[in-house]
């Protein structure tokens, strides 16, 4: 029996199976240690696989939140880019809304106390010329504008009406005043609050940047004088400009060279910068409501 190979295999086979049998068929309290070594060998390689595999797993997570946020964040910029136009926006009107108040309170106050009204108009383009500084607005004839039509801002005098055509008009600033141009003009003026004095504006000094108001009568002991700090406007006289535009502060005032009169130096009340909106002053009342006139 010993002598077949066979047979013996088979022998061993058959009691290792029939104890396998009797160990799982019987009542078990615990693990053997074939199944513990088993299950431990299971676990901690487990274990060596989840580590890596959980990191890259996370890792790739966080690249994926990344990606999110950093979207999010992107159109967060972009809201944010678009408030702020906003509010350069609301800003922007909020300043025209209240030059435009501005203006219709000027417009009412002069209209109420004077026989005059008013143009509005916008500047379309300012010429810069040393020489001859002009600025052009979009009213013209159509609108009832011509030319010698004295032109003002909320601050004061600016010039004069010098061309137009049927939709715009240019306008010659007092800042190009000269004796020696032709096409400048001489304004009447008067200090507002002393009746009965008079003078002629029709010079600026571009060095000192002010209005040269000649011809102030000073042999008369019985009329006001021109003194500093007198506020100049126009006085109406020869019908060329209605009265009361506001020329400017007298900022001196010296005797003539024969000392016969005097002239005074007058700083301008308009600014002459940035000019959004200006004024056509038009003699006579304000049309009545419903008519076509210009």
């Amino acid at each position: 029996m010993f002598g077949n190979r066979k047979l013996f295999i088979l022998l061993i086979v058959l009691v290792l199976f029939i104890a396998l049998m009797g160990v799982t068929l019987g009542d078990r309290i615990g693990l053997t240690w074939p199944e513990k070594f088993v299950k431990d060998t299971v676990g901690y390689t487990q274990k060596l696989v989840s580590k890596p595999a959980t990191a890259v797993s996370g890792f790739f997570e966080d690249i994926s939140e990344l990606s999110g946020v950093y979207k999010e964040n992107e159109k967060l910029r972009i809201k944010v880019a678009e408030l702020d136009r906003e509010l350069i926006d609301y800003d922007s009107l909020r300043t025209k809304v209240d030059d435009l108040k501005k203006a219709l309170v000027f417009t009412q106050t002069q209209t109420e106390n004077s026989e005059k009204h008013f143009r509005f108009a916008q500047v379309i383009s300012v010429n810069e010329d040393v020489n001859n500084p002009t600025v052009n607005v979009d009213v013209g004839a159509k609108d009832g504008v011509k030319v010698g039509m004295a032109v003002t801002s909320i601050e004061g005098m600016v010039g004069v009406v010098s061309t137009t055509t049927d939709y715009t008009s240019t306008i010659q600033l007092i800042t190009s005043l000269s004796l020696t141009s032709p096409d400048s003009y001489a304004i009447s003026a008067t200090v507002t609050g002393k009746p009965g004095t008079f003078g002629i504006v029709e010079t600026y000094d571009v060095k000192q940047k002010r209005l040269i108001m000649s011809g102030i009568q000073n042999n008369d002991p019985t009329k006001p004088k021109v003194e500093v700090n007198d506020i100049i406007v126009t006085s109406g006289s020869g019908g060329v400009f209605p009265a009361g535009i506001v020329l400017g502060e007298v900022m001196a005032v010296e005797q003539s060279e024969f000392g016969l009169s005097d002239t005074a130096k007058i700083r301008p009340s308009a600014s002459f910068v940035e000019w959004k909106e200006l004024f056509i002053v038009v003699p006579g009342p304000e049309p009545a409501a419903g008519d076509d006139t210009p």
